[in-house]
């Protein structure tokens, strides 16, 4: 075997390759893009063209990586087509649980405030929080789609319509970083050190890759490593799913911006709510959003904990020595989030 064909085949070599393939028409779309007027460019219809874009690069880019370099399929690394419209939802569901409940206790503690309310809106989202959590709780007991789900589905979606825009950019959003940081970084990472280091190393790429954000902070990047960066990778970890984690990432940034209309890491995007984050900027996370802040920290970071815990007691964690394949447990045999001890 000669020496290209060796770090081809090597997880590292792989890790590399498709992180280049992935960024060299990205930075092409980038500068096509930006030969439109910068009006544009600042604009909604700006981001959502960019954020579509990209996931549609990367989607792609993805695929092909994986038949040609890896010789593999979508379903063995994440994305199979049973249940997924289930993972999904369930996904947005958690992330978006998480969010309220940071919200509520900056509510509670006077540092989030609602400055502006859209009348007709509010009956959007009562369909909405209402369809998601009745959808929840039957996919949470039975995995077949019926009648009432479809019933539901049809509500959800009357409640996503006056957000509609934002939400297709997020779901642009978080594909793009599902796939880079957990469809790539995190499993190729994984299959050469174990489930531990590529879950620290890719949580904390996964944080500092928010410095390129308009409203970029340090402290900013240091806490998603220690909330989302953690929580999403040992989402994977239990579920071996990535339609889990792309609905966590959703779920998580649809209610901060959209619902509560928070600071998403520095982007502002029109929903129900305007408001406004007050007090000592190390509990509210300031300009940059919530998840910049002491409360986010502390209870995501305690579900982060509690969830690695999980993982170790069933020895989902796998070490060095071990490197995950298809073989040992594909993404169909284990896509919930286990809690037994």
């Amino acid at each position: 075997m000669s020496r290209f064909k060796h770090i081809r085949s090597s997880n590292i070599g792989q890790l590399v390759i498709e992180l280049v393939a992935i960024v060299i028409p990205l930075l092409l779309l980038t500068t096509l893009l930006n030969l439109l007027p910068a009006s544009f460019q600042q604009s909604l219809a700006g981001d959502l063209l960019l954020n579509i874009a990209a996931a549609a690069i990367i989607i792609a880019v993805f695929r092909l990586t994986l038949r040609r370099a890896e010789h593999t399929s979508l379903a063995a690394v994440g994305l199979a087509r049973q249940q997924w419209l289930r993972q999904i939802l369930l996904g947005f569901f958690c992330g978006g649980v998480l969010m309220s409940l940071v919200t509520l206790v900056l509510a509670l503690t006077g540092s989030y405030h609602i400055t502006g309310i859209q009348p007709f809106s509010i009956v959007e989202l009562v369909f909405l929080l209402i369809s998601l959590c009745l959808l929840a709780l039957l996919f949470a007991r039975n995995a077949k789609i019926g009648f009432w789900h479809y019933a539901l589905f049809a509500c959800l979606i009357f409640g996503f319509l006056t957000t509609t825009v934002s939400l297709l950019i997020l779901i642009g959003g978080a594909i793009q970083e599902e796939l880079i940081f957990r469809g790539v970084i995190f499993r190729k990472l994984e299959a050469s050190f174990g489930s531990w280091i590529a879950l620290g190393i890719s949580a904390i790429l996964f944080g500092f890759i928010h410095l390129l954000n308009p409203a970029k902070s340090l402290v900013g990047a240091l806490a998603i490593i220690v909330t989302a960066g953690v929580l999403i990778a040992i989402v994977y970890i239990l579920t071996r799913s990535l339609w889990w984690t792309i609905g966590i990432h959703l779920g998580w940034n649809y209610f901060e911006g959209s619902v509560f209309g928070s600071q998403i890491s520095g982007h502002t995007l029109p929903g129900y709510f305007s408001s406004v984050l007050t007090g000592p900027a190390a509990w509210s996370g300031s300009g940059f959003g919530p998840e910049a802040g002491l409360a986010c920290i502390l209870i995501v970071g305690s579900v982060s904990f509690f969830l690695c815990s999980r993982a170790a007691r069933q020895h989902l964690m796998l070490p060095r020595s071990q490197p995950h394949t298809a073989s040992q447990d594909t993404p169909s045999e284990r896509t919930d989030i286990s809690v037994n001890p």
